[in-house]
Order: structure tokens, then sequence, then C-alpha cells
């Protein structure tokens, strides 16, 4: 098959990893693959000899809902149409909800298939009524559709109506393959992800906050950049935690020093598929996360493979960072049975899962 995916650039970003890490395993298995982009960058990840980059330069789109907004819309999903005919691809995947719709329109009525993503949770993350809508009207024009949790294909798919598959993410850092567990954990608790209000990193400072005395050797580190930096700088001052809880950025070698960590935690009110909360378990981290929408609940199965806690709930996260911290063979039983995804979740697995369906569209 020459199979093709959409995606706007490939700087750093989750759909960027994902795209080019089944781009090269799709290649690996003699499948020739496409990679087109609306902007022209550098791909922030490592392409293999033999994936194609191609980029179709479009200039950017004003984002306030004009007319101007409407026809060059149009103007770019005809332009967009040409250019895709001319790759001659068997099937076109939009890497996200919005290049789901320009896979679509691009395919239409020609011999390429189309197969459109829901990366994200479709039920909060720009769920206006129109995107609804148009979310649930591309899902019934795709050829095919992958879905990364069971309740984000329940938003798309009627009982008994069926043309998706869910697939979940594939471990795509390949450093999580060449770590290994150490004998011995480092003190400290780590989280990851972009500092921003759903993450709820204002619950998790507050939540060691209130276990910080009964385990004055831990600390707290929370890896990653965003808006509510500031905010977080002063929960950690008015709750007494500076030495104790730190924001050092983003890091590339964060896995790497979490897999040294003692505990893993995620805070969410929301989530889509939590790459950070899968490396960590993959890892074989001892992991928290709360029940928050979407995956964990299909990631971990309660006090076996990690803790679950209600989401916004301060006193169970941090009943549960207490609970992993002063038992030891709990936190070791968690640590084998989370690691057990890395096996489930290898990219060889889920790029097998991938090709499977692509042929079956």
């Amino acid at each position: 098959m020459k199979i093709g995916f959409l995606i706007n650039d490939l700087s750093q970003g989750g759909a960027e990893r994902a795209t080019v890490s089944l781009a090269n395993c799709f290649e690996a298995h003699s499948h020739h693959s496409v990679i087109i982009t609306f902007k022209k960058c550098e791909s922030f990840y490592s392409v293999d000899d033999g994936v194609e980059i191609i980029s179709a330069d479009f200039e950017e789109i004003e984002h306030s809902a004009s007319l101007r907004r409407l026809t060059d819309s149009v103007k770019r999903m005809v332009s967009l149409r040409r250019f895709i005919k001319k790759q001659k691809l068997d099937v076109l995947i939009g890497m996200s909800f919005s290049m789901t719709y320009y896979a679509v329109f691009s395919t239409k009525f020609s011999k390429t298939k189309s197969v459109g993503t829901e990366r994200s949770n479709p039920y909060v993350y720009k769920a206006t009524r129109l995107n609804t809508i148009l979310r649930r009207l591309f899902y019934r024009l795709a050829d095919g559709y992958v879905f990364q949790t069971q309740k984000a294909a329940g938003f798309f798919e009627k009982k008994g109506r069926s043309k998706g598959v869910v697939i979940r993410n594939a471990i795509f850092n390949q450093k999580i393959y060449e770590l290994e567990p150490p004998e011995k954990r480092d003190n400290i608790i780590y989280s990851a992800g972009r500092l921003s209000a759903e993450k709820r990193y204002d619950l998790l400072i507050r939540a060691f906050a209130d276990i910080a005395d009964r385990f004055p050797e831990h600390s707290l580190v929370i890896f990653g950049e965003g808006k509510e930096r500031e905010k977080l700088e002063r929960i950690i001052d008015e709750t007494g935690m500076a030495g104790r809880v730190s924001l050092p950025g983003a890091d590339e070698d964060a896995v790497v020093k979490i897999n040294s960590g003692c505990l893993f935690v995620l805070s969410s009110d929301f989530e889509g598929m939590p790459n950070a909360l899968m490396e960590a378990l993959a890892m074989g981290v001892p992991s928290i996360s709360t029940r928050c929408d979407m995956g964990p609940e299909e990631l971990i199965e309660d006090g076996v493979s990690g803790i679950l806690t209600e989401v916004g709930s301060e006193k169970q996260l941090a009943e549960a960072m207490a609970k992993v911290l002063g038992d030891e063979e709990l936190a070791q039983r968690l640590s084998l049975n989370g690691r057990k995804l890395l096996k489930e979740s290898s990219i060889d697995e889920i790029g097998r899962q991938w090709l499977e369906y692509l042929r079956s569209v």
C-alpha cells in the first residue's frame, strides 16, 4: 500500500510523533509512507529513509468567523484535492479531527480511501455545537475511522453500527524501550505535561503538601511548560513547598529521570489518551491517575497496575500517594503489572493493528 498522512506540520507534539512513528513502521513493513504537511518545517522527530515528507505550503487562514475565512478554506480544499490526486495514494489518514475533514474532502469520489482519527476528547475538546455536528458528519463520510479509546468511539458510533476501530496509542518514545527499572528508586514523585488548567497541577501540589510532613525525604517534580506556570509558582509558595516542589520546564531527558522516580501522578480533569501516563506505566514506575475522561480507566486496572482516584479530589489523591509511598510491596506490584503495557502497546504491535485495519477499509 501507499499510505499518506495529513498533518499541519511536524513540530514537537503527540500527533506529530505518532505520525512519524507510524510512517517509519509502515515503511519498515514495505508500505510506502508519505507525510503531507500544510506548513513547511523540519521534522522534530527522526524520519527513516524512504519516508517522504511533502509540504503543500499553504498560507495561514485567519481565525475569525468571516466570509474570508470560509472562501480561503474552500480554496485550500480544492488545491489540496488536486495535490492529493497526484500522489496516487491507496489511503489517506487525517491525523486529527480537523485534518480528517481535509482528508475526506480530498479523496471523496476517488480511488484513495480516507481514514479519520479522533486523538482528543471529543466530548470537551473544541466541543462547540458546530464542531460536534462536523465531527459526526465526517465520521459518516470517511471510509474508516480510528479512535484511541472506547469512550471516544462511543461519541461517534451508534449501537450495532460501526465503521471504526479502537487502536490505542503506541509507546512511541524509543528511549522507553532502552530503559530498565532501577534497583533503587529515588524519593521523587514525577508528573509531566503542558502546564495548563485541565492538567490540575494545582491539585497535585496541594495533595503533595497534605502528605509532605509524613514523607520529609520526598519531593515533587513537574516537567512541562505553559500558561499556568505563574499560578503554580504562587501555590508552591502559599503551601510552603518551595524547595520541595519544582517546575523545571520541558526536558528532552524527562523519561530517563521519571524512570528512576518512586511515583508518577496524573491529576488531569480530562485527557485524550495520556502519553505521559502510558510511558510511566510501560517503564514500570508505580502510577496514580484520576479517573478522568479519557484513557486512564482503559490503561489502569485499579489496585493492580496502578491506582485510580476521583477527578478533582485532593483528599483521594493525597491518600493514594501516601498509600503507595508507604507500602513497598504495593509499589513493586504496581510496577510489575504496569510494565506489561510496554509489550501490549509497542510500536510493532500497534503498527500491526493499524495495517490490519487499513487493509480492510
